[in-house]
């Protein structure tokens, strides 16, 4: 490893590991343009992993998008995943170059970007620098900020929970099953299921249930089907929200595995509020149109409690401002608000009460 004395470059080796994983995923591409573009992309993700955990810092090359093989058929990506974080772009140039290129694919969600350049023989690449964004399709190298900023930048880097990813099932530390954070309380403001045994009175509560929810829908005819199929038949064919998230709750207490009712997941944040801890619960439910339908909702964390009067749960935009606040009233067990939000949306949702509060990043 060498240090310049003018700007920081951090000169890293390059493995026959490396370039071995670099030839396996270039061999998967049709041309010999793409077979370059991924060869190199590979490559420079590799130096910056390697670079990285020479300094303990965490990194996941199997949750990035450049180490999954439609993403590099289909995009021009060379991103590290930064569990906690996010995802850093490592765009390669050769020896020569003066620009660098980033193709709009990679020009969002991105927590920083650094510059890998190859040598001719690709046993070396040097980590020219760092650009905390992009906003235009090539910069040139005399810009990058020093790679000291790229560390600031990670250390300052709130945690931000990437929503779209939970659909892959890749889920974020610390996020689990509503039911192994909250217990036996009731999960569903419909109602508790304790039992699906097809003679039980609770199956025939889900069928009452889901025959209620076809009958908003002048679809009688298909109530006739297991409870499972039928919700899923519902979901795929209202357009009414309210109808889909009665569905999906129905089937996440059917099945909290099933990925049919897109996914919800909760956090302890192990922070009293009142009396009380507080589980904090996201669901992403995606929409025809490639939005996402999102839910939020505060619980307390102890069964049969309720949540401190007060208690205000809070959606924050990008810029600090608020788009919405729920207050929870005397004997409430839960607060909720429901939204819609697009591929590469930011937020933070915020509990509060009093003087105590907790902000949670999130990214669609």
């Amino acid at each position: 490893m060498s240090l310049s004395t003018e700007q920081l470059t951090i000169t890293i080796p390059i493995t026959e590991a490396n370039r071995s994983k670099a030839r396996q995923f270039a061999q998967e591409q049709s041309n010999p343009e793409k077979i370059e573009q991924v060869y190199h992309n590979t490559l420079a993700v590799l130096v910056t992993n390697n670079y990285l955990q020479m300094l303990d810092v965490e990194t996941s090359l199997q949750h990035s998008h450049s180490w999954n093989a439609v993403a590099r058929l289909s995009t021009n990506i060379a991103d590290l995943n930064l569990p906690g974080k996010g995802h850093l772009e490592c765009r390669p140039i050769k020896i020569g170059d003066h620009n660098c290129y980033f193709p709009e694919d990679v020009r969002n969600n991105r927590i920083g970007y650094v510059v890998v350049q190859l040598d001719q023989d690709y046993t070396q690449g040097k980590l020219l620098g760092f650009l905390p964004q992009v906003n235009s399709t090539k910069t040139n190298i005399r810009e990058l900020e020093s790679l000291d900023n790229l560390f600031e930048a990670l250390h300052s880097h709130q945690t931000v929970v990437q929503l779209s990813q939970w659909l892959e099932n890749i889920i974020d530390v610390g996020w689990r099953n509503l039911e192994e954070i909250i217990g036996k309380q009731a999960t569903n403001p419909l109602f508790v299921f304790a039992s699906l045994d097809s003679e039980s009175s609770n199956y025939d509560n889900i069928k009452e249930t889901v025959a209620q929810l076809y009958a908003t829908q002048n679809q009688v005819n298909k109530v006739d089907l297991e409870p499972e199929k039928a919700l899923i038949h519902l979901l795929e064919n209202t357009q009414n929200e309210e109808i889909r998230w009665k569905a999906a709750e129905l089937l996440w207490e059917i099945n909290p595995e099933t990925t049919a009712a897109g996914i919800r997941k909760a956090i302890d944040f192990g922070m009293q509020f009142g009396k009380n801890a507080i589980a904090l619960m996201v669901a992403i439910l995606p929409k025809s149109d490639e939005t996402m339908a999102i839910l939020i909702r505060a619980y307390p964390r102890s069964d049969g409690a309720y949540l401190p009067q007060g208690l205000q749960l809070s959606g924050l935009d990008v810029s600090g401002n608020s788009f919405f606040t729920v207050q929870a009233r005397n004997k409430d067990n839960y607060i909720q608000f429901k939204f819609t939000a697009e591929l590469g949306d930011r937020f933070n949702i915020r509990v509060a009460l009093d003087d105590g509060d907790i902000t949670q990043s999130f990214v669609i």
